[in-house]
This record gives structure tokens, C-alpha cells and sequence, in this order.
């Protein structure tokens, strides 16, 4: 048996058999360079944010607090509280979520119907060290009687001038909380 071009070529023309397992071997070679080249790839950049983040925040991460400024008293963030920029966005979506819950609750005890609720998360980046992070969050319901009185039918007509300026007009009750 003599080897031609990885292959053990028994004594004649190399076969068809020969060649699909020249080729395979062939592909298993370069995917398992393609592997290796990706790994070093990632250690390499789990490295380099390790070294960024993990190890350590900058002084302006650290010192960084949240504080609700709603008259939601019953939400999170009541005393000034620090949470990591790598936690941030979970954070303040979980708290603002807090603030549709007590508006739907409270909507549902004044016999009020939620018409909407939207919720803004605000981002910004640390100038220290440049990494991005929920810097607060904005949450907006509209809530309507649902006794379906003659105010009420103007409400409609006045919810794009309320959403607009985020005013209570006396026809429906538009609650803005920012946190």
C-alpha cells in the first residue's frame, strides 16, 4: 500500500470511495480549524469584557443611583438604590412595570377603564468608560370613566391633544410617571 495525497491507494487508481473519504477528512480538518480559530475568538473577547466589567466599574458606574420621582409610593426605588449597568435594563423594566400594575388597579377601583399604558425605557452611555445602560424609564396611562357619560364621548377626540402634551384636561385622567 502506498499513501497518495492522504490517501492509501491499494495498488490502482485511487476511487470514488477513496475520494468522498479524502473529502471528508479534508472538511473535518478545516471545520476543526474553523473551531479552534472561533474559540480563540471568544476567549479572546470574553477576556477583554471581563477585564472591562467584571473586574471592576469605573467610578461613575459605581456612584450611579436610581430613584423613583413618581408619587407612586408603592413602587421600587423609593430611597436611592445602585444597580450595575448590566442590570439596569432589567431593573428598571421590572419598576416601571410595577408603576401599569398600580395604575390598572387603581383605574379598576375608581371604576375607570384603561384606554392605554406604554412604557419608555431611556438609555444612555457612561462617558468613564463607555458602556451603555438604562439611565430610567417613563411609564403613560390613559384611563376613562366607564359609566359612559357625555364627557366621556369627547374623551376620544382629546386623547391625541392629552397624548400630545401630556395634560389632564378634565375629560379623562392621563397619569405620567417618570422614574
Amino acid at each position: 500500500m502506498e499513501k497518495v495525497d492522504g490517501l492509501i491507494n491499494k495498488g490502482g487508481p485511487a476511487t470514488a470511495m477513496d475520494l468522498w473519504e479524502k473529502a471528508i477528512n479534508d472538511n473535518k480538518n478545516k471545520n476543526e480549524e474553523r473551531q479552534g480559530i472561533m474559540d480563540r475568538g471568544q476567549r479572546a473577547t470574553k477576556t477583554e469584557t471581563e477585564n472591562k466589567v467584571d473586574n471592576h466599574e469605573c467610578q461613575t458606574c459605581a456612584s450611579r443611583r436610581y430613584m423613583d420621582r413618581s408619587d407612586d409610593g408603592s413602587v421600587s426605588f423609593q430611597s436611592p438604590t445602585h444597580i450595575s449597568p448590566q442590570q439596569s435594563h432589567a431593573a428598571v423594566s421590572s419598576h416601571e412595570q410595577e408603576h401599569v400594575t398600580n395604575e390598572n388597579a387603581r383605574a379598576q377601583k375608581e371604576n375607570r377603564e384603561v384606554i392605554s399604558s406604554s412604557v419608555s425605557i431611556h438609555y444612555a452611555t457612561c462617558p468613564e468608560c463607555g458602556v451603555r445602560y438604562a439611565a430610567g424609564g417613563e411609564t403613560r396611562t390613559v384611563t376613562k370613566s366607564k359609566d359612559g357619560n357625555e364627557e366621556d364621548q369627547d374623551l376620544q377626540e382629546m386623547l391625541g391633544v392629552q397624548n400630545r402634551r401630556g395634560e389632564d384636561e378634565g375629560k379623562g385622567k392621563v397619569v405620567n410617571t417618570k422614574a
